[in-house]
């Protein structure tokens, strides 16, 4: 089985390492400097007693417990027994320990050096320490390499804890984190993220929430296109089918009849690709890439009018325009897409009555009247979704759209 790798643990045994090896290594470091402090003391010692006068050869001195001697084999023997080569470097220490010397003193120590005094004189000084030291010079219970070792183990233990409480306090915040990710919903999305103490925390936070709610958004935006869809595209579908059928029956016995039911299948598909086009171009997150151009608003409503006429097939519907030429810098496919929303839900939703259609400039005005009952089997429905999606579409260029609910009808301005 696989073992997951813990941050957590990862980091703390790292921390750990990383701390024991520098306690371990700085305990190293106090012992090391304590001998080397206490050979110095040695070797300055042995030069100073070097200076004795009187020292010939088959006769050393002591001085303060140091055996100055001007040959090697006036040393005293313990010492050349267990340091048998004479020295021959100056002022280079040379010694012999016995027994335990990190968690005790030791048995026994020998320790000799070549020194030129200031005469110019060649001497061997030693001393040798045999046996425990009196207890006038150990008033500790214990020796300065076992303080070390105690200092030693408890920095590490200090540290540990430490480390352990810092994890403590870093990691709390992160599972709340963890869990709070975890509990997000489209309804939890809608509140603030709440404060995890650390700056870091509270910033991946906030980019956890942002990139959910954008992903949210999208779903929304795929909910509301296939709603729209689902809801705006059944009649030229449904159109397309009945005539589909009847043109299979007919063959081509009656060409004029053909000819017209290919008619009505062309300006199904037609509206379809406009719906589609607006669907689509809702669920886009910019605008950026629309083109452009002069667009006469007279000639676009004549235009649309014609294509839309289809929806008054069968139907008592006066239809009022008014239109005049007049150019504006428009993108053309917003402008297409609006306006046959409008004047398609205008002619669609109205049963029995009349349609007026006024452009003024760059304004224009789509009423619709319902003369009789039929106009209240959809309620607000009456002008379809295509006001929703022209109420986004006409945000998203920044036009000013008006929509008023009258008892028979609708009325809507759009100044482009």
């Amino acid at each position: 089985m696989k073992i997951r790798l813990s941050l957590r643990l990862y980091f703390l045994a790292a921390m750990l390492l990383l701390g024991v090896s520098l306690v371990t290594v700085f305990s190293g470091l106090t012992a090391s400097y304590f001998i080397k402090g206490m050979d110095k003391a040695m070797r300055f010692a042995a030069i100073d007693t070097a200076e004795a006068e009187g020292v010939r050869q088959g006769l050393p001195k002591l001085v303060i417990g140091f055996n100055v001697a001007s040959d090697w084999q006036d040393v005293p023997e313990d010492i050349r027994q267990h340091i048998p080569t004479p020295p021959t470097e100056l002022y280079v220490l040379e010694k012999h320990i016995k027994g335990p010397l990190f968690y005790g003193p030791p048995e026994a120590g020998y320790f000799v050096m070549l020194v030129i005094n200031s005469r110019g004189e060649r001497r061997f000084v030693s001393r040798s320490f045999v046996g425990a030291p009196p207890d006038f010079v150990i008033e500790e219970d214990f020796s300065h390499f076992l303080w070390i070792l105690i200092f030693c183990i408890t920095g590490i233990v200090t540290f540990s804890v430490v480390l352990i409480l810092m994890m403590r306090s870093v990691a709390s915040p992160v599972e709340r984190l963890r869990d709070w990710a975890k509990s997000l919903s489209a309804d939890s999305l809608k509140h603030p993220a709440p404060d995890f103490r650390y700056n870091e925390l509270n910033t991946l936070a906030t980019l956890i929430k942002n990139s959910l709610n954008s992903v949210q958004d999208g779903l929304e935006r795929e909910q509301v296109f296939l709603r729209h869809a689902s809801h705006e595209l059944r009649t030229p579908i449904a159109v397309i089918r009945t005539n589909t059928e009847l043109l299979k029956k007919l063959g081509t016995s009656n060409p004029e009849k053909s000819q017209a039911i290919v008619e009505r299948i062309e300006r199904a598909s037609l509206t379809m690709g406009h719906l589609t086009d607006t669907l689509l171009w809702m669920s886009r997150e910019s605008d950026s890439s629309l083109p452009t151009e002069q667009v006469d608003l007279g000639a676009l409503i004549e235009e649309l009018i014609d294509e839309l006429h289809y929806l008054l097939q069968g139907k008592n519907v006066a239809i009022e325009v008014e239109t005049s030429p007049h150019s504006v810098l428009l993108p053309v496919i917003g402008c297409r897409i609006v306006l046959t929303n409008l004047i398609r839900n205008a002619f669609q939703h109205t049963h029995h009555g009349r349609v007026v259609i006024t452009q003024v400039e760059n304004s224009v005005l789509i009423m619709n009247t319902n003369s009789d009952s039929q106009s209240g089997e959809t309620g607000d429905l009456g002008f379809g979704l295509g006001l929703e999606l022209t109420d986004k579409l006409v945000k998203r260029f920044g036009w000013h759209y008006e929509h008023r609910i009258e008892a028979t009808g609708h009325v809507v301005r759009v100044r482009f």
